[in-house]
């Protein structure tokens, strides 16, 4: 106390200031501040999403010609037709073909007319022989007029075969050449869509050279790279989602080809997809849920905070409910949550949100966070 003033001096008033809250109410009274924590659990993996680009494509897609080469008669599909399956799409030019069908079906005609003209001579030669077998048992007749009648037998057998064999030629070539008309048509094999038209009539086009080119639709496949690890995750005929910009549609899964491409070192998963609203060729992408092995924790993204040299760190608050800081190194994040590992231990009270406003060596007042951080 000053003598000459009869006050105390400022140095020792704001001494007082500050001890005398702590005789009266002890540590806490300068735990001002509350902060909201989180127990850190520690995990052996974490799960993480994968996205993974294919592309859209046709489950049938045919390049249609015709067997036998020509003029284009007729094209009866454009562009972007839809088409039923037997429906005919493109015909040549048959009038060639026509013409030596009703010549083949002549030449069988009259195959079959020299069959039955052959067959009456082969029964009356059979008839003759068996009536001189009797009269030859008898000796009404000599021998040799005997075996004339036999060997005429005989010879009229054999022409009624060579007949046979005439008209069964004839009438194969009568179904060559149906067959050839059938092959100067294209039939659409299935339903689709046609996606290009290579000729137009009047064209000449060679033995098996592609007229048009059909799609099917109503149903459609993702062919999708999947790396060599992410494969084992797979699951045949099991349903994904495949997503194109905003449409989501289910794939389910067909095959996962067996061939890892070197290059990218992917195997090729398809997809089979109902939705017709994704365009064939179009980019599609995979989304899948992998877990990766890795020992760390998971915190909320607000408890993270930078720290010198490109750092993180964390803030946890220690048993006499002081902020202490802790080095980690973030392994992933997603959303709301990062995993991470570092210098915690299971059970610290991390300090979830807030941590703009404290220091190390701040005392708070600790309380459980309203939210918890799931291990999904």
């Amino acid at each position: 106390m000053d003598k000459t003033t009869g006050k105390m001096p400022r140095v020792l008033r704001v001494i007082l200031w500050v001890l005398l809250p702590l005789t009266l109410w002890g540590p806490q009274a300068l735990a001002e501040l509350t902060v909201s924590y989180i127990h850190v659990t520690p995990q052996a993996a974490y799960s993480t999403t994968r996205v993974y680009a294919g592309i859209s494509r046709a489950s049938r897609r045919s390049d249609l010609g015709f067997e036998r080469g020509g003029e284009v008669a007729l094209v009866n599909v454009d562009l972007g037709d839809r088409v039923e399956a037997g429906e005919i799409l493109a015909r040549l030019d048959t009038r060639a073909l026509q013409s030596s069908l009703r010549q083949t079906q002549a030449d069988a005609a009259l195959a079959i007319a020299n069959q039955n003209a052959t067959r009456a001579q082969t029964e009356l030669a059979a008839n003759t022989e068996r009536r001189l077998r009797a009269l030859r048992a008898k000796g009404h007749i000599s021998q040799q007029a005997f075996d004339e009648a036999r060997l005429e037998y005989q010879a009229s057998k054999a022409q009624l075969a060579v007949a046979f064999a005439a008209v069964e030629r004839a009438q194969a070539m009568v179904e060559t050449m149906q067959v050839a008309l059938t092959q100067a048509s294209i039939e659409a094999p299935y339903d689709g869509v046609i996606q290009a038209r290579h000729v137009d009539e009047g064209s000449q086009i060679g033995s098996g050279l592609p007229a048009l080119t059909l799609v099917e639709m109503g149903q459609s496949e993702a062919h999708i790279g999947i790396p060599e690890g992410a494969v084992a995750t797979l699951e045949i005929d099991q349903a994904y989602e495949i997503r194109w910009q905003t449409v989501a549609a289910k794939g389910r899964l067909r095959t996962v080809l067996p061939e890892v491409d070197p290059s990218t070192r992917t195997a090729t998963a398809i997809f089979s997809i109902q939705d017709q609203s994704i365009p064939l060729g179009a980019v599609v992408e995979l989304t899948l849920r992998e877990s990766v092995i890795g020992n760390g924790f998971w915190v909320p993204i607000d408890a993270l905070t930078a720290m010198d040299r490109g750092l993180w760190g964390l803030y946890i608050v220690d048993n006499e409910n002081t902020i202490q800081r802790r080095l980690i190194e973030i392994v992933h994040n997603e959303g709301d949550r990062a995993f991470v590992r570092g210098l915690l231990s299971p059970g610290d009270r991390v300090v979830a949100t807030g941590t703009q406003r404290i220091v190390p060596g701040q005392r708070v007042i600790p309380a459980p966070a309203r939210f918890t951080i799931s291990a999904r």
